[in-house]
């Protein structure tokens, strides 16, 4: 996905997406890093510290928050 599909997935379900990580980051979603033959795929957003989730765990969590909207509409 793009980062502005991820960046309107997260805004739906409540998150607050941003470009930079801060102190008050709670995770960095990391897809692909996409790199020239034997470079590191290392960007300096990862070496913050920050927790990081794959694209995979984001749409997981996605699909977790719209199961328990469907779940409180009486789906």
């Amino acid at each position: 996905m793009t980062r502005d599909q991820a960046f309107s997935l997260a805004k739906v379900f409540g998150a607050k997406p941003q470009n930079w990580v801060t102190k008050q980051t709670d995770y960095l979603v990391v897809g692909l890093i996409e790199t020239a033959l034997g470079e590191e795929p290392i960007t300096k957003k990862l070496l913050t510290g920050t927790p990081t989730i794959s694209e995979r765990d984001f749409l997981d969590w996605c699909q977790a928050r719209l199961a328990r909207w469907s779940r409180s509409l009486g789906g």
